[in-house]
């Protein structure tokens, strides 16, 4: 387990390489660090109601198998089994809210029977390298429980009852959201046959398709969670002598990469997941497994390299999130395939602003964005878009691309 870090002047951050992030290395076995801080007492920190024990302005995952668990006050713990690199055992702990606490929001022991594989993400103790603060706790069944959460007798988290401020006094975004799934698999395309084949169809052969009349599109609804149709872009010159450039073989998702921040946040309705803690908040897209840090500490370093989710930065206004991203890799905003007939093209130049607002109730998330790119946009591109709170468990993608793999 190795974290790289780099000292200039008065701040000090850890490297985060676009394929670990690329990857989801952020939930694997093995402890992973991401960090940025500074090394001047945080305002998360003074405000937080834990002791300076932990250093939360730095955070971590570490996964392993649960042997232990006290419900005690003021702090309880469970304690699991890690294995390092070397195959070997380490014993870990990992804090969690009082015991009384815990207990009346539905937690129990019983959620952490010896053996219960679990993913700690959280921020590390200041002494002892085997001791961390949690966040959120990932199960083996997918289900993600947030430090604040409450639980029904089922485990599971009960919408509108977790606790919607943190002891740090920001939002608690913490948790799955998902754009809503109504009549379609996408919000601005076809009715599903969910009943079956319409009446009247009679089948020949297995699986010969017949043509049939397409289906209705859905309406626009303005019920919170409901999706409207993007605008279009206003495009530079060399955006649209470039727009006809590139086929749909070219097109990102086609080789189960990721596209940019903004396409992959919605689409396919797939659930993006939230970790937060006072310094940073992880975003792991449910399409294409891509993983954002939002770095709340600390402004933009002197380099960045280039990659699909470029470096973060947010701060808090009031209850809104504001996020300003910048170096990014050339890549598509638009790339043809699927309903896009053409493609729209960004360049390293691009800087996103994102705005994330949680409605009162904690069950509404809206992005408002903006996109600049002086290459390919003749002016910003705006848009927004909500989602909802979800207690369902978030799913790793795992893309894995069919379309050229033939009958076996």
């Amino acid at each position: 387990m190795e974290c790289t870090r780099i000292t200039a002047g008065c701040t000090t951050a850890f490297l985060i390489t676009s394929d670990m992030l690329l990857k989801q290395s952020i939930v694997s076995a093995t402890l992973t660090c991401l960090c940025s801080f500074v090394l001047l007492p945080s305002p998360s920190e003074a405000h937080h109601g834990v002791t300076g024990q932990f250093d939360l302005e730095q955070v971590l995952t570490v996964s392993g198998a649960v042997n232990r668990v006290r419900f005690v006050n003021p702090h309880a713990y469970v304690y699991f089994k890690v294995e390092n690199e070397d195959g070997d055992e380490e014993q870990w702990r990992c804090e969690l809210r009082s015991g009384s606490l815990l207990k009346r929001k539905g937690w129990t022991v019983d959620m952490f029977e010896p053996g219960t594989r679990i993913t700690v993400f959280g921020s590390p103790d200041r002494r002892d390298p085997k001791t961390c603060y949690t966040e959120t706790i990932t199960f083996e069944d997918g289900r993600v429980i947030a430090r604040y959460d409450t639980l029904d007798t089922s485990g599971n988290t009960v919408v509108g009852e977790r606790d919607l401020v943190r002891e740090d006094g920001a939002p608690n975004m913490a948790g799955n959201w998902s754009e809503p799934i109504k009549n379609a698999p996408n919000p601005w395309g076809p009715s599903p046959r969910s009943e079956g084949p319409p009446a009247g169809i009679i089948f020949g052969r297995d699986g010969l398709p017949q043509k049939i009349a397409a289906p209705k599109p859905v309406g626009w609804g303005q019920q919170a969670g409901s999706a409207s149709r993007p605008p279009p872009y206003a495009l530079t010159d060399l955006a649209r002598e470039e727009a006809d450039d590139f086929t749909p073989d070219q097109n990102p998702r086609f080789q189960c990469e990721p596209t940019n921040i903004i396409f992959d946040y919605a689409f396919d309705q797939m659930m993006n997941k939230i970790e937060q803690t006072g310094s940073a908040i992880v975003l792991t897209y449910g399409f294409m497994d891509m993983v954002r840090v939002i770095h709340l500490v600390g402004g933009f370093p002197d380099e960045i390299e280039p990659s699909v989710t470029g470096y973060s930065v947010g701060e808090w206004e009031g209850d809104t999130l504001v996020v300003h991203t910048k170096g990014f890799k050339p890549g598509f905003l638009l790339a043809i395939g699927g309903r896009a007939t053409e493609s729209v093209r960004h360049s390293d130049q691009m800087e996103i602003t994102e705005r994330f607002t949680m409605s009162k109730e904690g069950d509404v998330l809206t992005r408002e964005y903006t996109i600049v790119d002086p290459l390919y946009l003749a002016e910003p591109y705006s848009h927004s878009n909500t989602s909802l709170f979800s207690t369902e468990r978030f799913i790793p993608y795992e893309c894995e691309e069919l379309k050229d793999d033939g009958p076996q």
